[in-house]
């Protein structure tokens, strides 16, 4: 899905608010990389004739399994007047469901891990493209739209190139 300039500063903008002055402005740019590549999903849900929330949603391969088509959650973002009123949730759900009406098989993240597990996300084995920074592995999960689909894969896996950053995968930093 093409997105004007307008359209990239609004979910840019939402972005920079939901995640704050310290990581807002790496997330709002990022956001406009993944906006630009021409495979990323990107989903709004909107309250009061305004973007409330974005959820974004990238290709992520498996090396070995090429067949396997995989997306990343990330970022997913609600503006902080109408945080706590369960639009997280629903951006997953509305992610989820379009993700499986395209034949996806899975979806990954690296995140918080009680917010991920309480909306369907389980530890994995699989690795993430730079394992020897992803330490704190309760963070890294992946939720199957294909029961089963993931059985038994395994082995390198590769991001779109502005998620490619090492230090995107460190999280030696990340609170227990």
């Amino acid at each position: 899905m093409k997105h004007n300039n307008e359209d990239i500063q609004t979910l840019q903008n939402l972005h920079l608010l939901a995640f704050g002055e310290e990581e807002g402005p790496i997330i709002s740019d990022l956001v406009k990389e993944f906006l630009l590549q021409p495979d990323t999903i990107s989903i709004s849900i909107e309250r009061d004739n305004m973007v409330a929330g974005n959820i974004i949603f990238t290709p992520f391969q498996m090396k070995e399994h090429p067949e396997k088509k995989c997306y990343l959650l990330a970022p997913i973002g609600v503006l902080p007047e109408f945080q706590g009123q369960k639009i997280g949730k629903d951006l997953i759900e509305k992610g989820v469901e379009h993700l499986r009406s395209i034949g996806a098989d899975a979806v990954f993240v690296l995140g918080y891990p009680k917010y991920y597990a309480a909306n369907g996300f389980e530890p994995t084995h699989i690795l993430t493209p730079y394992p020897e920074l992803t330490t704190y592995l309760e963070a890294w999960k992946m939720r199957e739209l294909k029961k089963g689909t993931m059985n038994g894969i395994s082995g390198e896996t590769i991001a779109i190139d502005p998620f490619m950053k090492p230090e995107l995968w460190d999280t030696s930093g990340r609170p227990e």
